[in-house]
């Protein structure tokens, strides 16, 4: 009786040693023909360091490390990319004084005011003028991978000197990082030890980050022997690191260093509006994504009260654009700090409301 049975237990093991070494082979091939490259991600990049080369240069200012060229343009897939010649995003010039009867406003921030990925058109600072109305001249005054510190720096040399009568600071979830893009192109030494510091900062408070984790499932599946298990392991991974979610946004808003320095650098920028008698306007661009389980509150927050400390008028529009609107719909692709085509239209109104109850 027991061969019989015996022989039946090791049919059923040898079959599904069998089901499982098949599943395992054509998910191996058909990970490798999902994995081939795209031939157009080569073409990108040499795009944007061509851009990086063409609209930046090293600055002597030690506090910006590198600057816009004033009237420098290149063609990309979404038209000109440009600054005028007071070092503006712009296809127009401006002149050093506001027209008589136009409110001029300037836009601080980093690639998200720049507008990356949109035309001049379709930008932010532009979809705000249009909002505003005729009576209005807004000023696109980001530029991309700055900081909160280099922004307010970046107001005492470029922005200044034209006399807006509102300057908004647009606050996005990474301006107290150090960003690549022209970074890249442009530090020195001692800039690049700051942000390998930084990087080994992450590396310490959460190995496995939002930034990471595809990154760390993916050498786990590669170095497997079953990589289909691997799959199955990372998977449950991924579901429980949902529910103990972190990221290099909420490290750097709970480190008190960083804190204290956006702090500093909105005190300086306020002080040095206000000392210019404009008035400063403060909104808080959320991240793009879960409005159900949003985990930033706490840096909304921080954000507003710093800001509040430092005399802007503070706007965040986290729960109008939670009600009104569906993250995807304002994102560009899966960018969750980029606005696309309608995220800007709607973004630009929400800078237009601010101005107008700075201005009452």
């Amino acid at each position: 009786m027991k061969g019989p049975v015996v022989g039946r237990v090791l049919l059923v093991l040898a079959s599904l040693s069998i089901a499982l070494a098949g599943a395992e082979g054509v998910y191996r091939l058909r990970m490798s023909e999902d994995g081939a490259p795209d031939p157009g991600d080569d073409d990108w990049y040499v795009r944007y360091r061509r851009l990086n080369d063409t609209l930046y240069r090293r600055s002597d200012d030690a506090e910006l490390i590198y600057e816009p060229v004033p009237s420098s343009e290149l063609e990309m897939e979404y038209g000109p990319a440009a600054f005028n010649a007071a070092s503006l995003r712009d296809d127009r010039e401006t002149a050093p004084e506001p027209e008589e009867g136009r409110t001029r406003v300037a836009i601080l921030g980093d690639s998200l005011v720049w507008s990356e990925f949109l035309s001049i058109e379709a930008s932010i600072p532009r979809r705000t003028e249009e909002a505003l109305g005729p009576g209005f001249e807004v000023l696109n005054a980001g530029v991309t991978g700055y900081a909160t510190t280099q922004e307010a720096r970046w107001y005492e040399v470029a922005v200044r000197p034209l006399h807006p009568r509102v300057v908004v600071l647009v606050y996005c979830m990474n301006d107290m990082l150090i960003m690549s893009g022209p970074f890249e192109r442009f530090a020195t030494g001692s800039d690049r030890a700051e942000k390998d510091a930084q990087d080994a900062f992450f590396a310490r408070e959460a190995p496995v980050r939002r930034e990471t984790i595809d990154d760390v499932i993916s050498r786990r599946e590669r170095g497997a022997t079953f990589r289909l298990l691997a799959r199955a392991l990372g998977m449950w991974e991924r579901w429980r690191f949902s529910g103990h979610y972190v990221d290099e946004y909420l490290i750097v808003a709970n480190d008190e260093a960083r804190r204290a320095r956006l702090s500093a650098a909105l005190t300086r920028l306020g002080a040095a509006i206000r000392a210019d008698g404009a008035v400063p306007v403060l909104v808080i661009s959320p991240v793009l994504e879960e409005w159900e389980r949003y985990p930033w509150a706490g840096v909304h927050d921080f954000v507003r009260g710093a800001g509040e400390s430092a005399g802007f008028h503070v706007h965040d529009p986290l729960d109008a654009l939670r009600t009104g609107h569906e993250p995807a719909e304002l994102r560009m692709g899966t960018d969750n700090l980029h606005y696309g085509q309608t995220g800007s239209r709607i973004f630009g109104g929400v800078l237009a409301d601010a101005v107008r109850e700075a201005l009452e």
